[in-house]
């Protein structure tokens, strides 16, 4: 018998099962309980692209290994409390607490798992530092035709860790500084594995990563004090993420820059927003004077407009763009965000701290300019006589 935590197991489960799912095969649907009398339970799954392990300490007087549904046991599991007792009758596992007693069938279904081979160590993050490399996730591509771009893609210096995403039209870009490993690494994740990574990592926590061989690449999740040890492995894209072209469009359009522009975030997005109300992708950004403005294009709704909460310095500039490409990098900053615009046929840059994205502009023909209150009235030369 195996005797734990109702909140251990209940907090080991739902880590562990989210590389769960249901499908056809029966193997991606399942845990396997793995415990001997050492008192380490191990909680494994495997979606088909992501392996995960969870390991939590429990009381038992004999070894037990066996395959379950996983959601159906997480399920059952929230319901109890307290003391709970897992034992082996027949061909079904039992789940005792208090008075309940509830029955799941076995499924004698092999499932890839973590085992305790032997891990390369190639840094540690802690987690406040992973999340804040996560924010460039919404960049990265979710069209199935540009597998090369549905990644994330980390390089780790041994002093400084680069995270970079890109769909074509916009790309993200974070750096932190940490302790790394002595020879330059480069690694793309799958984007559902990393999607599923930053659920499970918290600030307190610390993540290390480690590989156990060629594209194949291990996080391992833990955290002493919520007593939290959670390891996923995945094997990394073999294609070629063009990284060195986005550092490139990066320099090119911080070196071409002819405005720059300080804005709160809180007074963008709220303009974002309007921009979205009415009905319209379409944002136009201007500055005049050090001002800085923004507006929808016109739709058969109407048009809004406002003035940003920033300033602006260097030349006058207006440009076109997407306010979903906008809100994505808006939503990685907090505070003021820097945002630097060359000619408006060039690629836009906004920046805070350690954060970069680099949005492509939109071209729009025909389009008048929202404010066309900032251009000068022209004098002909007879008015000039007159006067």
């Amino acid at each position: 018998m195996i005797t734990i935590q109702q909140d251990a197991l209940h907090a080991a489960l739902n880590a562990v099962t989210r590389a769960s799912l249901k499908s056809s095969l029966a193997a991606f649907s399942l845990v396997r309980l793995d415990v001997k009398t050492d008192g380490i339970l191990r909680l494994s799954c495997f979606n088909g692209e992501t392996a995960a392990r969870a390991i939590t300490n429990v009381a038992c007087d004999e070894e037990l290994s066996v395959s379950v549904d996983a959601l159906t046991l997480k399920a059952v599991v929230e319901t109890l409390a307290n003391e709970i007792r897992l034992m082996i009758e027949h061909n079904s596992l039992v789940i005792k607490s208090s008075t309940n007693r509830t029955t799941l069938r076995i499924v004698d279904e092999p499932i890839p798992v973590i085992g305790d081979e032997s891990f390369q160590a190639i840094a540690t993050l802690s987690g406040n530092i992973f999340r804040s490399l996560m924010r460039v996730l919404p960049f990265a591509s979710t069209d199935i035709a540009r597998a090369v771009l549905q990644v994330l893609h980390l390089t780790l210096d041994k002093d400084t860790i680069t995270v970079q995403s890109a769909d074509g039209y916009s790309a993200g870009h974070v750096h932190e500084s940490i302790e790394g490993p002595t020879e330059q690494t480069s690694i793309s994740l799958p984007l559902s594995f990393a999607k599923l990574l930053v659920t499970l990592v918290d600030d307190r926590d610390t993540v290390r990563v480690c590989t156990t061989g060629d594209n194949r690449y291990i996080f391992q999740i833990t955290n002493l004090d919520d007593s939290k040890d959670l390891t996923l492995a995945t094997v990394t894209s073999a294609e070629n993420f063009p990284s060195e072209q986005i550092m490139n469009l990066i320099g090119e359009a911080r070196n071409s820059t002819s405005a720059h522009l300080n804005v709160k975030q809180t007074s963008l997005m709220q303009s974002i927003r309007m921009v979205n109300a009415m009905g319209t992708q379409s944002t136009f950004i201007k500055t005049v004077d050090g001002v800085v403005k923004i507006a929808s294009a016109e739709t058969d709704t109407g048009q809004a407009r406002n003035i940003l909460e920033g300033t602006a310095s260097g030349e006058d500039a207006q440009v076109w763009l997407s306010a979903m490409f906008l809100k994505k990098a808006v939503e990685a900053c907090k505070g003021e965000l820097a945002i630097r615009i060359a000619d408006g046929k060039k690629p836009i840059l906004i920046e805070a701290g350690s954060f970069t994205a680099v949005i492509m502009p939109m071209m729009v023909e025909g389009t008048k300019d929202p404010f066309p209150e900032d251009e000068a009235i022209a004098i002909t030369l007879p008015e000039m006589a007159m006067a």
